[in-house]
């Protein structure tokens, strides 16, 4: 007689309410590195046309780096390029007065976001929804900091904020999300059934 076994793989609700586990990685960038995998990087050596970065020169909607992967801006203005008073560039953000942060929405899902900043910045990820996934806040005197997080939710865009009128990044890295991960995303939510047939 013939038998019908049905097995239901658990539908992941995209957007509903999870307990996201999330790795902090304060200035131990080899452990980032190690948990993230392979990531992409931008030193703002460079700017978006891939010229050598020239100091005072503002990012905007359409002069960014979307091709790199990340779309920055600001709640006012848009960030520039600065000087950093330690080494290198920095992507600069300045609101006299008003405390202001460096926005980073990624282009496509990462699994890991990080960057390098002089002093004291909280970093903060962003699901689909814009829902936060963590925070955390990170201060060291001096230069080379580096805050890094690595998320089982995929992150969609990150704020780093010093709680102050000028922030600063001086490189942002980041884990885009394989893309085999999409397939098993929607592979996930489907019922599967088997049928077996057994002898009498």
């Amino acid at each position: 007689m013939p038998r019908t076994v049905v097995l239901i793989v658990p539908i992941l609700l995209l957007g509903a309410a999870t307990r996201a586990d999330v790795l902090t990685f304060e200035n131990d960038y080899a452990g980032f590195v190690e948990a993230a995998g392979p990531l992409s990087e931008i030193d703002f050596e460079t700017m978006p046309d891939g010229q050598p970065t020239e100091v005072t020169v503002e990012l905007t909607e359409d002069f960014n780096y979307d091709d790199e992967g990340v779309h920055f801006s600001a709640p006012y203005p848009y960030p520039f390029f600065a000087g950093n008073p330690w080494t290198g560039l920095q992507l600069w953000v300045e609101q006299n007065g008003q405390d202001t942060w460096i926005i980073a929405d990624l282009v496509a899902p990462a699994t890991a976001v990080g960057a390098f900043f002089p002093g004291s910045t909280e970093l903060c990820v962003f699901d689909s929804a814009g829902t936060e996934i963590a925070c955390e806040f990170f201060s060291d005197p001096g230069e080379g900091n580096f805050i890094g997080m690595v998320s089982d939710v995929p992150i969609h865009s990150a704020t780093f904020a010093s709680g102050a009128d000028i922030e600063a990044i001086d490189g942002f890295v980041f884990s885009p999300v394989p893309e085999p991960g999409t397939l098993v995303l929607l592979a996930s939510g489907l019922a599967l059934t088997v049928r077996r047939k057994r002898r009498d």
